[in-house]
């Protein structure tokens, strides 16, 4: 199998295609033969150097790999860290495609999916964002379950933390500011999780919510601790379906450092 034979199976999966998609190749060649299949959350310079040393032939990652959406749509400024990181993947030969449209496109979303699946949860998911938990808990519990399974550092919390709630939004990444507004309004949703996002805005919304006297609270996991686990499931899966394949999940970490 060819690694753009992999990547077109695996933007299938989509419930449509993407168009202008940003799920193309950045770096070596489509055609390449793949023995070793490697997944990452971003592809920075230490992910790409131990996907190198591990024989990777493919690298599948869901975050840009030159700092803008498209990638500068191949052409790579003259930036000393760019090129920096371009001579890097030119010098290990690994093809690396981005995995990004297709997943979010999916029903379920791709990595919400895999997000849960790292989850204990007994609750009812509608494929999107909203979840139902079958017990309600306070937003410390969900906390500690994020930090515990999502492998996160600390979630930082806002507004009601001891009330149990049942609605869970899942808006990891950085869906944006107007749709976790948009979301909040909403009853059902109660704790919104995210990974990052306006705190001037969405935080002080929900902070003024609560001390209203409104159920609502914000978890904020940071862009990468609350959308990996989900390139981690996209590992297994292609394990699944390609048994002849050996594949990998590569951990980039979160990007902040605590001094404590």
């Amino acid at each position: 199998m060819k690694a753009r034979e992999l990547m077109a199976e695996l933007c299938a999966r989509a419930d449509r295609p993407v168009p202008d998609t940003v799920d193309t190749c950045k770096a070596g060649d489509p055609e390449k033969e793949l023995r070793k299949v490697a997944t990452c959350f971003i592809a920075t310079p230490e992910v790409i150097r131990a996907a190198d040393a591990w024989g990777a032939d493919l690298l599948i990652t869901h975050e840009p790999t030159y700092y803008e959406h498209r990638d500068h749509r191949g052409q790579i400024p003259d930036d000393p860290v760019m090129q920096a990181k371009k001579r890097l993947l030119e010098s290990t030969g690994l093809t690396v495609y981005r995995l990004h449209d297709h997943m979010h496109e999916s029903t379920p979303d791709g990595i919400i999916e895999g997000e849960l699946n790292a989850l204990p949860w007994d609750c009812k998911h509608d494929g999107h964002f909203a979840v139902t938990l079958s017990t309600p808990r306070t937003a410390r519990e969900i906390a500690a379950d994020l930090e515990e399974c999502w492998q996160l550092r600390r979630v930082r919390l806002v507004g009601d933390l001891d009330t149990p709630l049942k609605g869970v939004y899942l808006m990891i990444g950085a869906y944006g500011e107007e749709r976790h507004m948009q979301a909040l309004r909403l009853p059902e949703c109660e704790a919104l999780v995210v990974g990052e996002t306006s705190e001037w805005r969405v935080a002080e919304y929900v902070r003024d919510a609560a001390q209203f006297g409104f159920h609502k609270a914000l978890l904020v996991c940071g862009h990468v601790g609350s959308e990996r686990e989900g390139m981690r499931f996209l590992a297994q899966s292609i394990a699944k379906a390609h048994p002849e394949l050996e594949t990998r999940y590569f951990e980039c970490g979160e990007v902040y450092t605590d001094l404590g």
